[in-house]
């Protein structure tokens, strides 16, 4: 699976001293979750766009996936 890498970097002075936080974050689509939970021996996978069960969509603002083993 491929994803996307968000890099993120943020700084905080601290008592006149300036720290750098660098922090990666992977991105997978849908397609990519399921695949890879699929590979790793989930039965059966479903994507919701909502933890009440809305569909996963273009329209989507968070990615739930559910999975049985």
């Amino acid at each position: 699976m491929v994803g996307r890498v968000l890099k993120i970097a943020g700084f905080i002075i601290r008592d006149g001293e300036r720290v750098e936080k660098r922090f990666s974050i992977r991105l997978y689509s849908g397609i990519e979750l399921k695949a890879m939970m699929l590979s790793a021996g989930f039965a059966h996978v479903d994507l919701y766009g909502t933890l009440e069960g809305a569909p996963y969509d273009q329209t989507a603002r968070r990615l739930v996936a559910v999975g049985v083993k």
